[in-house]
């Protein structure tokens, strides 16, 4: 029984270690390095926009506070005022009313007219 060849294989010779890297190697490197770097900048750039968003956050609070601030004093005085009014107003009546009873005084009973 006559037994058929096995074609052969062609054999691959190991990569030399400290070989001079390929072309396609070398271009794999150039990209990783550059996709590291795009993705470096990146960072920097969403930190920068990041401290820009809450800077801004901040100066629309503090001008939330000084608003609220403002308020509250504008609140105060009007409760003042509203204070103040009414008793400016019980003063007035009761001067009103001390005046009526001292020109009562002061005018003649009308039998006597």
């Amino acid at each position: 029984m006559p037994t058929a060849k096995r074609p052969r294989r062609a054999r691959r010779t190991p990569a030399k270690r400290g070989a001079a890297p390929t072309a396609a190697l070398q271009a794999l490197r150039r990209r990783i390095k550059a996709l590291e770097a795009a993705r470096d900048a990146a960072r920097r750039r969403h930190a920068k926009e990041l401290a820009a968003v809450q800077r801004a956050a901040d100066r629309r609070r503090a001008m939330m506070m000084r608003e609220i601030a403002a308020l509250r004093h504008l609140q105060a005085r009007s409760d003042a005022l509203v204070r103040l009014v009414g008793e400016r107003d019980a003063a007035l009546a009761a001067q009103a009313e001390r005046i009526t009873h001292l020109e009562t005084l002061v005018t003649p009973p009308p039998e006597m007219r």
